[in-house]
């Protein structure tokens, strides 16, 4: 398999803690309060395993996938080191090799779906959705869509950096940013919860809980 993130994984976390100073990693463990132990999660492009590690603490069985053996690597490392108190199924494949439907109550994409183009964005975020049980979770913690004005200006030079950034080095697409309650609902879910995580008062970040909806 194609590692995309072989030359620039190592720095993946480290750098989105100092990037964001401090909100990437809250955004992405945010809707964890709405887990119970022994629920099974799995965590899309799970990279060095933050949400992953934290589900795991609070009793869920996780499922981790990530395309990356350079993610994996730290990841696996991260598992050794903090050793969470339930087993962590880690899968090295492409989502789309994860054919499970509906066997999780929560699915979790953190900054995961702005590796795509819009065809392929969407894709994606439905194939996402069919993993997650009835009247279960679909969680997306990304970039905000930008707003106008000075705050607009913000948040597209904060997102526009990173993609430049990831573009170049990986091979994640250059985009504008996603819609991306419009892609919960639209893989089938009601937008139940958003949390925003902001850097001098402008919203920088995202987490988005969707509720799978009734076919």
């Amino acid at each position: 398999m194609k590692d995309g993130y072989k030359l620039v994984g190592f720095q993946y976390e480290l750098t989105g803690t100092i990037y964001s100073l401090g909100r990437i990693p809250r955004c992405k463990t945010a809707m964890l309060k709405y887990l119970k132990p022994g629920q099974k999660v799995l965590v899309a492009g799970v990279g060095h395993g933050t949400e992953a590690i934290e589900a795991s603490n609070l009793g869920a069985d996780v499922t981790a996938v990530d395309l990356s053996e350079t993610m994996l690597k730290h990841f696996r490392k991260r598992i050794a080191r903090e050793n969470p108190p339930r087993e962590i199924r880690v899968v090295h494949d492409d989502i789309f090799n994860i054919k499970e439907p509906e066997q999780y109550d929560m699915v979790i994409s953190n900054f995961f779906l702005n590796v795509f183009n819009e065809t392929r964005v969407k894709e994606v975020a439905n194939h996402l959705g069919t993993l997650v049980k009835p009247d279960g979770y679909f969680v997306v913690g990304e970039f905000v869509l930008p707003t106008s004005g000075l705050p607009g200006l913000i948040q597209r030079l904060n997102w526009y950096l990173a993609i430049t950034f990831y573009s170049s080095t990986t091979e994640a697409v250059f985009h504008p940013v996603w819609n991306y309650p419009g892609l919960v609902e639209g893989a089938g879910f009601g937008i139940q919860d958003i949390e925003y995580f902001t850097i001098g008062g402008v919203k920088m970040y995202w987490s988005i809980l969707g509720k799978k909806l009734p076919k």
